[in-house]
């Protein structure tokens, strides 16, 4: 049986880069190529036909190019998605990575033969996935044929048994006491082992000063698992020698790009905080944007603040800033992975775009604690019976 030839859809706004792209691809390979020229005929086309790789606009009216690929992984999943921004738009192109899960993102204008081989690469990537996939199902199929590998599955199945106890046993058991401030927390992987991570390190003399961070390591399964370990090395050795968030994540960045595999990142988040002070500095890596439950305004705040992945590059492509939270009297901080928004539910909604910012607005005045075990509470009802698509990693700060 021949290949089946690779299918391409391009959409953009504009004809003249509809033209453009169309003209590189037919002059260079012999790709199935489909346009549109709005984000409603691409959902269309998706729908019609299968399609191996979205190259998508970012600015375009109705729908951006992240709203896009956001029905793009619904409709189609396995579709390779890369999005097309100019210069203006990095820190869009960054969400797209966490949020979307794009596997690479172009400026405007572009390369022609960046542009080839990026597509060309991603076609190969997609076609080993497919034959591990097949390979995969094979062995399935061995297991459930040949009983004396059912023996050797059991031990497979202990030893991640096991992988799960020594992951969960690095996650904090206990928070340090730092005067002004309850901390809580829910850890809930979607598989085994996963690669969502949170930990703490009291610092000063008399240990009145914690770091905490929150992370969420691209990803499930061993090889996130192991990269949480070198996430954890990584965090506590920079974190007990240095005093400024930024400063921190540019170390950890550096560090965790010398070492971690081609294509693993970690988005992450640290937060100083001090007893006494309600004064809390931090700097974002691409983990989603915290909130802050305001307990006598009985209002919602969510703290912007954009960053490049850690290990993604090797400087980041949107340098790390600092911003400080202050937190009144019954106040709670909430920090967390994608994890409880990615939950789905009936038609296909995520708990993130229908239901999370209400949630929170309505459990203002609550203790961090309450407030993540109902938020929790109401996302598994919102998503049903349906298991947890991917980890859930929150972390709440109540100021006392």
């Amino acid at each position: 049986m021949s290949p089946k030839t690779p299918s391409i859809l391009i959409v953009d706004d504009e004809d003249m880069v509809l033209s453009s792209l169309r003209g590189v691809f037919m002059l260079q390979t012999d790709y199935d190529i489909h346009e549109a020229n709005t984000p409603q005929k691409a959902i269309a086309e998706l729908e019609r036909a299968p399609i191996d790789v979205v190259i998508s606009d970012f600015l375009m009216p109705e729908m951006n190019g992240i709203e896009l690929l956001k029905e793009v992984k619904k409709i189609q999943p396995e579709a390779v998605r890369l999005l097309l921004t100019g210069y203006a738009d990095k820190e869009n192109a960054i969400k797209a990575i966490n949020e979307v899960g794009i596997y690479h993102y172009l400026e405007k204008p572009w390369d022609n033969d960046a542009l080839l081989n990026i597509v060309r690469n991603a076609l190969a990537e997609k076609s080993l996935k497919r034959e591990l996939a097949a390979k995969v199902r094979e062995l399935d199929t061995l297991l459930s044929q040949h009983g004396k590998l059912e023996a050797k599955h059991r031990f497979l199945e202990n030893e991640l048994e096991m992988a799960a106890k020594v992951q969960r046993s690095l996650l904090p058991t206990e928070f340090p006491d730092v005067a002004g401030f309850r901390f809580a927390n829910l850890y809930e992987p979607s598989e085994a082992i996963g690669g969502d991570f949170f930990d703490i390190v009291a610092k000063g003399v008399h240990d009145d000063t914690a770091v905490l961070l929150v992370a969420d390591v691209i990803g499930h399964g061993v090889q996130a698992a192991l990269s949480t370990m070198l996430l954890k090395s990584v965090f506590q050795e920079s974190a007990s020698d240095i005093d400024e968030p930024v400063e921190l994540l540019n170390e950890m960045n550096r560090r965790l790009h010398a070492v971690l595999p081609a294509g693993m990142n970690a988005a992450a988040a640290v937060f100083y905080l001090s007893s006494g002070s309600p004064e809390i500095p931090f700097a974002n890596a691409g983990l989603p944007y915290p909130f802050v439950l305001r307990a006598h305004e009985k209002r919602l705040d969510e703290i912007v603040l954009a960053g490049t992945p850690l290990g993604l590059f090797e400087t980041g492509l949107i340098p790390y800033e600092c911003r400080t939270i202050v937190l009144g009297d019954a106040d709670v901080m909430l920090v967390g992975s994608d994890g409880i928004g990615s939950i789905v539910g009936d038609g296909g909604a995520m708990f993130e775009d229908d239901e999370l910012r209400r949630v929170l607005a309505e459990l203002t005045g609550n203790d961090g604690k309450v407030v993540i075990d109902k938020a929790m509470q109401r996302a598994l009802e919102f998503g049903g019976d349906r298991p947890l698509p991917d980890d859930v990693n929150l972390v709440s700060v109540t100021r006392i």
